[in-house]
């Protein structure tokens, strides 16, 4: 939230040029209603844009929201950019939660079970269409009939479906998973709850017949301030609570309050520190999302965090 255009192109580069794994971008309307108004760029559009101004790094959602796209329409683009793209495109698809973006955008907010319901048929629906000729089907609350669809996407058998999960307990998201799922990507507060979640995940997949071993796993970390050293670190935050701040709720005298949260919640402190913790996950995951500052000067903050990233963390990891 908050990042212009030229920003997200500007960090997106950057993110090449450092030979990171993928960029991906969020899928929400807004931020926090309570807060000051940001700009937000639709999600599939701002990955349109961004095909044509890289060339290696793959591209994606962590977690698109399946209610707000018919899932055949929603195969449709992916597929398009997969093709444009030659193959770069990540889809990270989930239930939905925001109960604020549907209500301001005229969505209907179904139960948390009805939502989960929808996830599954919009997953089958989507797979179908990526691999079948002329495929048909018929659920509680979506349809296909005989609908032909070209271009198929570049990747075989299909572009890779990640599904976004955020509560270590759900029988119903765990059972979608197992049996459709190329990868989960987990929201997990430690890394002894990511190991429980893959072993709840495990019984899923033996439940339901499915290699367990097929599955790959992400988690996504917020990063703030990373200093080289304690001195540095010391003079980026301070240069941080003189930065401008989008969110005007947060007045001068609340930004150390704010950013002492931040620093205690996401990766912060040095260069050491920050390999310590993103160390933890190392054996857990496949792959590791940074989530890049989210206050302050964003451009600035985002390219220093990639800088750090590329010459100070990875190669240490």
């Amino acid at each position: 939230m908050g990042y212009t255009y030229e920003d997200i192109v500007t960090l997106a580069k950057a993110a090449e040029d450092a030979n990171l794994y993928s960029f991906t971008v969020s899928d929400h309307f807004f931020g926090n209603p309570e807060s000051a108004e940001k700009q937000a760029y639709d999600a599939w559009t701002l990955l349109a844009l961004l095909v044509p101004q890289t060339k290696r790094i793959r591209l994606g959602t962590i977690v698109t929201c399946q209610s707000y796209r018919n899932p055949a329409q929603l195969a449709k683009i992916v597929s398009t950019l997969d093709n444009a793209s030659n193959g770069r495109i990540e889809f990270g698809i989930g239930a939905g939660w925001k109960k604020s973006e549907y209500e301001a955008y005229g969505y209907p907010f179904p139960s948390t079970k009805t939502r989960i319901s929808q996830l599954r048929e919009a997953i089958q629906i989507i797979n179908l269409l990526w691999t079948e000729e002329r495929p048909s089907f018929e659920g509680e609350y979506y349809d296909i009939k005989e609908t032909m669809f070209l271009p198929k996407p570049v990747q075989k058998p299909r572009v890779p479906i990640w599904v976004g999960n955020q509560k270590l307990k759900t029988p119903m998201m765990e059972e979608i998973i197992a049996r459709y799922a190329d990868g989960l990507n987990y929201d997990s507060e430690t890394p002894e709850d990511f190991a429980e979640k893959k072993n709840r995940v495990r019984v899923a997949c033996e439940k339901v017949g499915r290699d367990y071993n097929e599955l790959k796993w992400s988690i996504y970390i917020c990063t703030s301030v990373i200093g080289k050293d304690t001195d540095d670190f010391e003079k980026k935050k301070r240069e941080l609570l003189n930065q401008h701040w989008l969110f005007e709720e947060i007045t001068d005298e609340l930004k150390p309050k704010v950013l002492e949260v931040m620093l205690t919640k996401y990766i912060s402190g040095t260069i050491k520190t920050a390999v310590e913790k993103i160390s933890k996950y190392k054996n857990l995951a496949d792959v590791i999302i940074l989530g890049l500052p989210m206050v302050g000067d964003l451009r600035k903050n985002g390219l220093d965090t990639i800088s750090i990233l590329k010459d100070q963390i990875v190669p240490k990891l």
